[in-house]
C-alpha cells in the first residue's frame, strides 16, 4: 500500500451534474472507484445502461491501485498456458458452499475485465502464499492493482470523453444521502468539492472499500473491532466505510464487522518505526522462496500458509520479524525487490554472516543462503481488508443489499469491501480479496442492470463501445492534426547528410546568434539540486522527476496513494521510484497550471540560481 502512484485525473472528463438530468433512463449510479466500482462501471455498460460514477477522492482507482501482489484465479488461461492444471477444490474446502461461487465464477470474471482492458500481455501466473499451485495472476513489471486499475481508468476515461451520455465521471464528489420514494433507494445526495449540494437519481451501487483506515472514536473499527486499534494500518484515511454508512441509515443489514484481516508483511521503515501507516510488501516474495524470521534468526510458521496463519505464528514468535529472501530468488520477483531496495524499504545484506551481526545473534536459519546476497525487510502485522461489511443476497437477490429481515432493498446494491464476505478463511488466502472485488462488482453492476431495464439478454462487448471511441470523428480529427504539426526537433550533428550539413552551416553563416543568446548560453542555468533540497515540508514541497523540477504542495493531500507516499521523496530527486511504476509521459499528462490544485513544474533541474520561489513555497 501507500506506492508512489499517480493516476490521469479523472476532473479533466469530468460532467457537470447537472448534465445528468438530460440523459437517457435506466441510470445507475456507481459511488465509488476503485476495482470493484470499476468492474460494476463495466459490466453495466456492456448491459447497455448508462452510469455516473461519483468518487470522493480527485482520482479514481481506490486502495485497488496499491495493491502488491495479485489475483486469486484458479482454472486461469495463464495456468493452462503454463501447464497448470487447476480446479481451485482446496479453495473450495478451506469455506465449503459459502466460497464455491467465488472460486468457480470469480476467474472468468477476472479474464473477462483484463481482455476488455487489454492488458493480457502485461499479465504473469506467479506462486502465492494460501495456494497450492501457481495460480495468482501478477504482472511482470509494476503493482498489478496499478496496471489494472490505470488501465480501466483511461478505457472509462475515453469513454466518458467522447460518449457522456453513456458515462460520466465526477470526482471530488462525496455522497452524504441516500434518497428514497417510500423503501426504494432512487438516488443519491452528494456534495462535489465541500460545496453546493447535489442529487442524482437512479438505481445505486455502493463501493467505497472498507473501513480500516478511520481510527476515530466513531469509525466502525472503533466501534465494532476496537482490538484492532493497537495495530498499524496499510490503509490510508480513505478508508473509512462510507458505504457501510450509508446503506445501514436506509434499513441495510451489516455483519462480521469485526472481521478484519492482518498481513505479516507491513514494512518497518528504518526511521519510521512508530508510524500508524505502513506499506505492505508483496506476498510474491514469499511465493519466490523468501523467509520469515524472527529475533533469533529461526524460521517461525510456513511461508506459504494464509495471512491468517503468519500472523498466529507471529504472536507466538520473538519480534522483531525479517523478511529474506537471496539475490537468486529475487530474480523471479526482481522488479519488486529492486523497488523496495531503491525505497530503502529493504536493505541489502552480503551475506547471513553480516545480517547475523546486524541482527546480534551467532547464526541465521540453515534454510537462508549462508554466501547469497540478501534483501531484507523488517516486518510487522497490520490492518489490511475488511470481511464484514452490508450483507448482500444470494440467488436471486445476488447483488442488492439485505435489509434486517432479509429482504432486498429496492434500488440499492453492494460490492467489494462494502460487503459482508462469508468466507474468513478464504478471504485470508493472498489474492482473494481482489478476486472478490472484481467477481462482487460485475454481480452487483448485473444485477443493478437488470433493475434499470438493462438488456440482460444481448450484452454489449465492452470494447466495441472502446473502439468507437477511441474512433470518434472527433479523436480522429485530434490525431489527424497532431500528425500535420510540424517535427521542430532537430537531427544530431553525427546524423546530417553532406547537403544538410553544407545547409546549417550557412545559415548560421547567414544568421549568427545573438551574443547575449551566447552568453546566456554560457551561464548556469536551471534550478540548483541544493535549492531543491531546501523545499522539503509539506507546506513548500518540491520533488525532482526526470531533470524537472516539480511543486507537489498541492498534489500532497490529493495524492491518491496518500500523503506519504510524496512526503518521503520531498527535497529529493525521486525519478527512479516515478519511473518503475509510471508509464512515459504520465506527469506530463498531470501537470496542472501554476496555482492550480495538482503539480506544477518549476523548472528544469541545474546548477544556476534558482528563481525566487512564491512566498510560503505553495504552487
Amino acid at each position: 500500500q501507500g506506492t508512489f502512484f499517480q493516476h490521469p485525473p479523472s476532473s479533466q472528463v469530468c460532467a457537470d451534474a447537472g448534465a445528468s438530468s438530460t440523459m437517457a433512463q435506466g441510470r445507475v449510479i456507481v459511488v465509488g472507484g476503485g476495482l470493484a466500482g470499476l468492474s460494476a462501471v463495466c459490466e453495466l455498460l456492456e448491459r447497455g445502461c448508462n452510469v455516473t460514477v461519483l468518487e470522493k477522492e480527485a482520482n479514481l482507482g481506490g486502495n485497488s491501485s496499491k495493491a502488491t501482489t495479485g489475483i486469486a484465479s484458479p482454472g486461469s488461461a495463464l495456468q493452462a498456458a503454463a501447464g497448470v492444471k487447476d480446479d481451485g477444490e482446496d479453495l473450495v474446502k478451506m469455506e465449503g458452499p459459502e466460497g464455491k461461487e467465488l472460486v468457480k465464477n470469480g476467474p472468468k470474471d477476472v479474464e473477462w475485465l483484463t481482455k476488455i482492458l487489454g492488458v493480457d500481455s502485461e499479465l504473469v501466473v506467479r506462486s502465492t502464499p494460501g495456494h497450492k499451485v501457481a495460480r495468482t495472476v501478477g504482472t511482470k513489471t509494476h503493482f498489478p492493482g496499478a496496471v489494472i486499475t490505470y488501465a480501466a481508468i483511461h478505457v472509462l476515461q475515453q469513454v466518458a470523453s467522447v460518449k457522456p451520455d453513456r458515462l460520466e465521471i465526477i470526482s471530488n464528489a462525496r455522497v452524504t444521502k441516500l434518497l428514497q420514494i417510500g423503501a426504494k433507494v432512487s438516488g443519491v445526495e452528494f456534495t462535489q468539492d465541500g460545496e453546493t449540494k447535489k442529487s442524482l437519481k437512479g438505481q445505486v451501487v455502493l463501493a467505497t472499500g472498507g473501513y480500516s483506515g478511520d481510527f476515530s472514536p466513531s469509525s466502525i473499527l472503533s466501534t465494532n473491532a476496537p482490538a484492532f486499534l493497537s495495530y498499524p494500518t496499510t490503509n490510508d484515511e480513505r478508508a473509512s466505510g462510507d458505504g457501510i454508512r450509508l446503506g445501514k441509515i436506509v434499513g441495510g443489514a451489516t455483519k462480521n464487522l469485526e472481521n478484519i484481516q492482518l498481513t505479516p508483511l507491513a514494512a518497518v521503515i528504518p526511521g519510521q518505526e512508530d508510524s500508524q501507516f505502513k506499506i505492505v510488501l508483496s506476498d510474491a516474495i514469499l511465493g519466490a522462496g523468501g523467509k520469515l524470521i524472527d529475533a533469533d534468526g529461526k524460521r517461525f510458521c510456513d511461508e506459504m500458509g494464509s495471512a491468517e496463519d503468519r500472523v498466529d505464528a507471529m504472536s507466538k514468535a520473538k519480534a522483531p520479524f525479517r523478511l529474506v529472501i537471496s539475490e537468486d530468488q529475487a530474480k523471479q520477483v526482481e522488479w519488486l525487490v529492486n523497488f523496495y531496495a531503491q525505497r530503502k524499504v529493504m536493505q541489502t545484506f552480503g551475506s547471513a554472516r553480516e545480517l547475523a551481526r546486524k541482527m546480534g545473534i551467532s547464526v541465521l536459519d540453515a534454510t537462508i543462503e549462508p554466501s547469497s546476497k540478501l534483501f531484507v525487510a523488517l516486518v510487522t502485522p497490520a490492518l489490511y481488508t475488511c470481511a464484514g461489511g452490508l450483507v448482500v443476497g444470494v440467488g436471486a437477490a445476488t447483488g442488492k443489499v439485505l435489509g434486517d429481515k432479509g429482504q432486498p432493498i429496492d434500488g440499492l446494491f453492494a460490492a467489494g469491501e462494502s460487503v459482508d464476505a462469508p468466507f474468513p478463511r478464504l478471504w485470508s488466502v493472498s489474492g482473494v480479496p481482489l478476486l472478490h472485488a472484481i467477481n462482487s462488482g460485475r454481480l452487483a453492476g448485473r444485477a443493478a442492470a437488470a433493475g434499470a431495464g438493462g438488456n440482460m439478454a444481448a450484452a454489449q462487448d465492452l470494447r466495441d463501445l472502446i473502439i468507437s471511441s477511441i474512433t470518434s470523428p472527433l479523436k480522429v480529427a485530434q490525431a489527424a492534426a497532431d500528425e500535420k504539426k510540424p517535427d521542430t526537433e532537430e537531427k544530431p550533428l553525427d546524423q546530417l547528410s553532406k547537403e544538410e550539413l553544407i545547409s546549417k552551416i550557412k545559415g548560421l553563416q547567414a544568421n549568427p546568434p545573438a551574443a547575449a543568446a551566447v552568453a546566456a548560453s554560457a551561464a548556469p542555468t536551471g534550478i540548483s539540486m541544493d535549492e531543491v533540497k531546501k523545499h522539503n515540508t509539506k507546506e513548500d514541497a518540491w520533488i525532482v522527476i526526470n531533470g524537472d523540477v516539480i511543486d507537489v504542495t498541492k498534489w500532497i493531500p490529493i495524492h491518491p496513494g496518500g500523503e506519504q507516499a510524496i512526503v518521503a521523496y520531498l527535497g529529493q530527486d525521486a525519478s527512479d521510484e516515478w519511473n518503475m511504476i509510471h508509464k512515459a509521459g504520465t506527469i506530463e499528462k498531470n501537470l496542472v497550471a501554476e496555482g492550480g490544485n495538482g503539480p506544477w513544474n518549476k523548472g528544469k533541474l541545474g546548477g544556476g540560481a534558482a528563481p525566487v520561489p512564491a512566498a510560503g513555497g505553495g504552487g
